[in-house]
């Protein structure tokens, strides 16, 4: 399930770290519609999240520490396998919009819901499929020793199988499938910077193909790639 919605900022400007209050929004969201799901997903422990989501942004401008924007309207769109999550978040927003609710940001700003857009998924029917990022994905790399995180980008000499490894735990946890799949980078940018909780890690943008069983595929394409998708990261698009 894959829903657009289109907010109407207060001021036409946003936090560096952005990310944190579309994720503070879907959380309050979802314990807001199901407090049992919201137990589910952030209850006890860190359980891993099937589902994504990404911001786009017009024409920003970017300094240390916000974006300025090239009109105050923003887009979120947001990618679950599972249809109930993407319903509990779509009730919880129209009922914000029906009490004309707006939802605080730093810096005096603000959040009002316009339209909500269920968007069709495209069907993948081969082992193949080519996508193309509308969110940065995250590689991470675990330093036991240290017990840091390293995020790969793709020049690294691990950023392939590590990426391969990311999502055969992400299918084995979400799905229950064990079962390999390939990644290939296609045309991927260099890593960029990004700003989050504090830290800088590295994100990757472009394009790769993924060889897998169609229903896996399909899974992944719905569910995002790579590491902290929850947080606003590997949100796909299917583009051959």
């Amino acid at each position: 399930m894959r829903l657009k919605m289109i907010f109407q900022l207060k001021k036409p400007e946003l936090d560096i770290e952005y990310r944190r209050a579309f994720l503070s929004l879907l959380k309050k969201s979802f314990k807001e519609t199901s407090p049992e799901v919201y137990e589910k997903l952030y209850g006890s422990g860190t359980p891993m999240k099937p589902f994504t989501f990404g911001v786009f942004l017009p024409k920003p401008a970017f300094s240390e520490k916000t974006i300025s924007l090239g009109a105050k309207e923003i887009t979120l769109n947001f990618s679950t396998y599972y249809s109930e999550l993407g319903i509990y978040f779509y009730n919880s927003l129209i009922k914000r919009r029906k009490r004309f609710e707006d939802y605080p940001l730093p810096g005096d700003n603000s959040l009002r819901l316009q339209r909500v857009h269920l968007i069709k998924e495209k069907p993948i029917k081969s082992t193949e499929a080519v996508f193309k990022t509308l969110s940065p994905f995250l590689v991470r790399l675990h330093h036991k020793e240290t017990n840091e995180d390293e995020y790969l980008t793709k020049n690294h000499n691990l950023f392939v199988p590590k990426m391969q490894e990311n999502l055969r735990v992400m299918l084995k946890e979400l799905a229950s499938i064990d079962e390999r799949v390939d990644f290939m980078p296609v045309k991927l940018n260099d890593g960029i910077p990004i700003r989050h909780y504090g830290v800088l890690i590295d994100g990757n943008t472009g394009l790769f193909k993924l060889t897998g069983r169609p229903e896996v595929l399909e899974f992944i394409y719905k569910a995002g790639a790579g590491s902290r998708r929850s947080e606003g990261f590997g949100l796909l698009e299917l583009v051959g």
